[in-house]
Parts: C-alpha cells; sequence; structure tokens
C-alpha cells in the first residue's frame, strides 16, 4: 500500500457522506429532480480544484460560463419540477446539495492522491476507501433493515449486478480521475448516469 491509512479515512468519511445524502434525499425527492442537481457537480469540482493544496487549478472563463449555465438551466428544470411533483422538498434539496458539494471534495482529493503517489493504483483507491468506509455504513443499514433486505434480494438472484456496474463505473472513473483533470472525471461521470 502506498498511502497511509489516514487519506483513505478522510477519503471514505467523503464517499461515504456523499452516498448516503445522495440515496437519503431520494426520500425527499423524485429520481429526476435528484439526477439533475447530482448533474450540476461539474461547477462545484471546478471551484474546488481552485482552492485544494495541490491542485490550485485554474479554468478559462468560457468552462466557468459554460458551467454556470449548465447549473442555471438545472435549476430553472427542478423549479418546474417542484410545482408539479408530489415528491419534493427543501430537506431533499439541502440533502443533495450536500452530496454535490462532498462528491467536488472526493474528485478532487482522488486526483490530489494520485498526483501526490504516481504509484497509487485503482485497485487500491477502490478498496481501502470501501475497506474504511464499511464500517460507517454498516450500523446504520442495520438499524434500518436494510442489510437484511439486500441479503435477500442478492440471495435470491444470486448475483447483484447493481454493484459490479457501480464497480466498473468507480474503476473508469478513477482511470479518467488519475489522467485527467477531476472536473472532466466528473463530467463523464454525469454522461453514464
Amino acid at each position: 500500500m502506498v498511502n497511509p491509512w489516514k487519506t483513505y479515512v478522510k477519503l471514505s468519511a467523503v464517499l461515504m457522506g456523499s452516498h448516503g445524502l445522495t440515496k437519503g434525499s431520494l426520500a425527499f425527492l423524485n429520481y429526476p429532480a435528484q439526477l439533475m442537481f447530482k448533474s450540476t457537480k461539474v461547477l462545484p469540482v471546478m471551484v474546488m480544484g481552485a482552492f485544494i493544496p495541490g491542485l490550485r487549478r485554474k479554468y478559462p472563463a468560457h468552462e466557468y460560463v459554460s458551467a454556470i449555465l449548465l447549473v442555471l438551466g438545472l435549476i430553472l428544470f427542478t423549479l418546474a419540477d417542484a410545482q408539479t411533483s408530489p415528491s419534493f422538498s427543501v430537506i431533499g434539496v439541502i440533502m443533495v446539495i450536500g452530496a454535490v458539494v462532498m462528491d467536488s471534495f472526493l474528485g478532487n482529493l482522488q486526483e490530489v492522491i494520485f498526483n501526490m503517489n504516481p504509484e497509487t493504483t485503482q485497485m487500491e483507491m477502490l478498496f481501502c476507501s470501501t475497506v474504511v468506509g464499511l464500517p460507517l455504513l454498516i450500523p446504520p443499514r442495520v438499524l434500518t433493515g436494510e442489510v437484511f433486505e439486500a441479503w435477500n434480494s442478492c440471495s435470491e438472484v444470486m448475483i447483484c449486478l447493481c454493484s459490479l456496474d457501480y464497480h466498473w463505473l468507480e474503476r473508469t472513473r478513477l482511470l479518467s480521475a488519475k489522467s485527467v483533470h477531476a472536473s472532466h472525471s466528473s463530467l463523464f461521470v454525469c454522461c453514464f448516469c
């Protein structure tokens, strides 16, 4: 292992917080609205990349204008959806905005880790951040009964294709974060989600 465990503790806290807020927001938002909000993460990734030590990235003005126009268009869509959708709440909006902010830290933090230690592999990043985050995920899932529902569902199907798809998507995103900027990696994930 190339990186110290404390690096993965930070990464896992952000990763698990993002997943928790994203999943929790579905109790208050419909899926299209949540997806629209998650698609706006390009702008926060760009802004965070300008302030995170080790990156201090600068983007041309036209890229910021494009990202702002994307966000404004998605906000207009969401406002229209809020008037017609029965499952739309301000709490869900706050939760998904928190998830987007955490996602912006996540992509940039992964890029910093890859830049600081070029020997870091995708498998190390994925495995360590998941293993460290597992203790954060298990207690709430046991308390809500989701672990048992998931176990029963997966045991019936014998394979969880969603996990395989998520694993493929994460590996692809990590590869793009290692080779290009975090903002391009976020845009890639938005296009395939």
